[in-house]
């Protein structure tokens, strides 16, 4: 419980620095509380109830998750009937876990990178807004795919599959079979809708702030297409700014690397556990609800990866175009004063030697070819599946 926040009680005003109809953050703040996830700081001394408020959700919270997941793991092999399906059940879960356990303890250097980058973004471009500008329809699109994934596992454990857990899952307790039942079962649903908010408002988080990255730094390259004056001071500031840019994308890439690279680990990881449960023979998944939940689960993912790539590729395009920027500004600056060339020199050596780009922990850059990458992957893997399997290709 430490992890929610040591420092929930420091002054710092709810929300402050985003609430505000210029960013998109302020919502995704709003979203992750309810989920209970802590990332932006309450005031105390403003609200004593909000803040007591804040601290038992969020406990409670952390409570209800742990006690579901340790019975629903524990049933877990009488729930799901294969290999395949319990382990992705498992690899989803805990890698969402996982997901949501690094968001919670880098909440305050996410938060003030967000902070930072909607600071820089202001000063740059006055009046820009900040982050998704279709993040209304977002946050929509997940609370409509959440009810959705919950309305079909509803239809798939306690209609179409009920008869068969009664007869499988026992309760330990001297208490009625099926309330037993009914416990396990719900339990199961909740984690695992639970794990697919997770998921959601982390691509949305992940994509909304990398969308503002590459915003930021097409501006800059705005700024310095305007260098034209045959005092140095306009290009001496540039530097600075381009100095405080460089930070800010950093520390983006240092609040949100991690978890990317959970994200990518896990949509990528559900997509291959969808295809084997494809090809399963089991009867369970050969209902029109199991596949309509196998079809959304691999839609979801192909499109998650589409929209986690695209919004880190605007962050290599903004670097390249603020270098483009600076390559159309030296010829301008040819004939200028000496004092104006070497300042100019300095800001051209600071941008040339950079490399801004989002990345999966370090460990890969995240952009478009990553997509081709992993399509190349799924393709690869669904086609020596269905040969291991002995099915023809077309069918």
């Amino acid at each position: 419980m430490g992890m929610y926040s040591r420092r929930l009680s420091r002054t710092s005003a709810f929300l402050k620095a985003f609430k505000t109809n210029r960013n998109a953050f302020h919502l995704i703040f709003i979203t992750t509380w309810m989920m209970g996830i802590p990332i932006a700081r309450v005031h105390i001394r403003s609200d004593l109830l909000l803040n007591i408020f804040v601290k038992i959700w969020c406990f409670g919270l952390l409570i209800v998750k742990s006690v579901s997941r340790l019975i629903t793991f524990a049933n877990l092999y009488k729930i799901l009937p294969d290999f395949v399906s319990q382990f992705s059940f498992y690899f989803f879960n805990i890698l969402s876990l996982i997901t949501e356990t690094i968001f919670i303890m880098k909440r305050h250097e996410i938060s003030s990178a967000i902070k930072s980058m909607i600071d820089i973004s202001a000063k740059i471009s006055p009046g820009t807004y900040v982050g998704s500008k279709t993040i209304y329809i977002e946050v929509l699109i997940m609370a409509v795919s959440v009810i959705s994934i919950l309305a079909l596992l509803v239809i798939f454990f306690f209609f179409q599959e009920w008869d068969y857990y009664l007869n499988i899952v026992y309760t330990p307790f001297p208490e009625k079979h099926s309330i037993y039942t009914h416990i396990v079962l719900s339990l199961g649903v909740f984690i695992q809708i639970f794990s697919v908010a997770i998921n959601f408002i982390s691509i949305i988080f992940c994509y909304s702030s990398f969308i503002a990255t590459g915003d930021m730094l097409n501006g800059y390259a705005k700024t310095i297409q305007e260098l034209k004056s045959h005092d140095p001071d306009p290009i001496i500031r540039s530097l600075r700014m381009f100095q405080k840019i460089s930070d800010c994308v950093k520390s983006i890439d240092a609040a949100f690397n991690v978890s990317a690279f959970f994200i990518f680990g896990t949509v990528v990881g559900n997509i291959f556990a969808s295809v084997s449960v494809m090809c399963s023979e089991t009867k369970f998944f050969h209902t029109p609800v199991a596949r309509i939940f196998v079809a959304l689960t691999l839609l979801s993912g192909m499109i998650a990866i589409f929209v986690l790539t695209s919004a880190g590729n605007t962050v290599s395009i903004g670097m390249q175009h603020v270098k483009e920027a600076l390559v159309q500004c030296s010829e301008k600056m040819t004939r200028r004063p000496p004092n104006v060339v070497r300042s100019f020199c300095l800001l051209s050596d600071s941008i040339r030697d950079s490399s801004l780009v989002v990345t999966g922990c370090g460990m890969f850059t995240i952009n478009k070819p990553l997509m081709l990458t992993v399509g190349g992957m799924v393709i690869t893997y669904s086609f020596l599946l269905f040969q291991l399997n002995g099915n023809p290709i077309s069918t």
